[in-house]
């Protein structure tokens, strides 16, 4: 029989009344709120950044590369797409211009975004979920129009919807130095796409590459080439290779280097973050002296006895430090489970949105909440550890209690 683990359950769990129980609940409660904080602000920021990154992925591919001045493009799309760790290689390219409709006469600025069909719907996942669009997009050409597929916010702003038109406006040289107006082309919307990323939505206006190449200005039709990965975390190697098939001087940027200074800003807030409501759960924690500190008083008595009995000091300071590791531990447990259901409920209902001119901050129009194993793990760790070094000080004092002291007491 464990008569540490015995007597520190009868302590705790038997027949208190008054200040004590309240004492106890009081930090059981306090610990419980800690750890509960504590998990959602770490779900936020971890479900924050992978919701960054799925959408940074899904909407770029995870390397990308100039092409060489001259080359054939087919040639150099075989030689990319036969590099290691490569599933999908599309070309694309990005030009500014105004979109204009009946409710937006003066325009509204978008980014235009061409898109190579089929291979262009693996490297941007977020548009290749879009359902038909390479059909619509065949489908309005081959009626002699011009398609385009327009982001949410930018259609709203617009007052354009799928089957309507809009007017695409571009710039050029001569339009520069005023020898020439502005070229304005019909448009036709095929879809209308909501990723939930706010670049995409509030910004993109998507048009096939073609289209692209004889409307955006000259200076912006090269573009470049996607990659698509098997494994994103080997974009390495990857970047290595085709910088050995295009030349050493060659543009080649990876994932990683496109979003690092994002990430690793993102990574120190946590961090940060972690560590500020750690402090909260310490403090918590400390409720827990008071419950031991008000314990001892209580059992003063039930002390003397055991230690008149024979029992060891070592015995008595192991009873209350599990006292409290009970106490805070099951703080702590109702704790963690209460805020991964906060969680899960937040995420699961979208709770946190955002109006379009704070998503375009966050670049995203809602805020998941997911933590991850590994916090949840650290969060009982380091709770445990505050809760046990809270325990030693009220142990330490019971074990050098005199038993002709603590039979007096009253």
């Amino acid at each position: 029989m464990n008569v540490p683990a015995f007597l520190a359950k009868r302590f705790l769990f038997g027949s208190r009344r008054g200040l004590p129980k309240t004492v106890s609940l009081l930090a059981l409660f306090g610990v419980a709120l800690g750890a509960a904080s504590l998990v959602v602000a770490m779900g936020l920021m971890s479900g924050y950044r992978h919701e960054l990154a799925e959408k940074l992925a899904g909407t770029s591919a995870e390397v990308v590369a100039m092409p060489q001045p001259g080359a054939n493009v087919e040639e150099q799309r075989a030689q990319l797409r036969a590099l290691p760790n490569v599933t999908a290689v599309a070309r694309t390219a990005f030009a500014p211009a105004l979109l204009l409709s009946s409710r937006a006469p003066d325009g509204v600025d978008a980014l235009v975004k061409a898109l190579e069909l089929p291979d262009g719907l693996a490297t941007t996942r977020l548009l290749g979920a879009v359902p038909g669009l390479a059909k619509s997009f065949a489908d309005l050409e081959a009626k002699g129009e011009t398609p385009v597929l327009l982001g949410a916010g930018l259609a709203k702003r617009l007052g354009a919807s799928a089957g309507g038109a809009i007017v695409l406006e571009t710039s050029s040289a001569a339009l520069a130095a005023g020898l020439a107006v502005p070229a304005r082309t019909p448009l036709a919307v095929a879809a209308v796409v909501e990723t939930g990323f706010s670049e995409v939505d509030d910004g993109w206006a998507v048009v096939p590459l073609a289209v692209f190449e004889r409307l955006a200005p000259p200076g912006a039709r090269q573009g470049v080439w996607e990659m698509k990965l098997v494994r994103p975390s080997a974009s390495g190697e990857t970047v290595a290779a085709a910088r050995k098939l295009l030349g050493e001087n060659a543009t080649v940027l990876d994932w990683k280097i496109l979003n690092r200074d994002l990430f690793e800003a993102l990574a120190v807030q946590q961090t940060l973050l972690f560590v500020v409501l750690t402090l909260i759960v310490a403090v918590a924690a400390g409720t827990v002296v008071s419950s031991l500190v008000v314990l001892l008083a209580e059992k003063t008595r039930e002390v003397g006895v055991l230690a008149a009995l024979g029992a060891p000091p070592a015995l008595v300071a192991r009873t209350f430090r599990l006292s409290g590791m009970l106490l805070g531990g099951t703080g702590l447990a109702l704790g963690v489970s209460f805020g991964i259901l906060v969680c899960f409920l937040l995420t699961v209902f979208r709770a946190v949105r955002f109006p379009p001119e704070i998503a375009k901050v966050y670049y995203l129009s809602w805020m998941p909440f997911r933590p991850e194993p590994l916090h949840v793990f650290g969060i009982l760790a380091i709770g445990f550890l505050l809760v046990l070094g809270a325990s030693a000080l009220p142990a330490r004092r019971a074990a050098r209690m005199n038993p002709a002291d603590a039979l007096r007491y009253e």
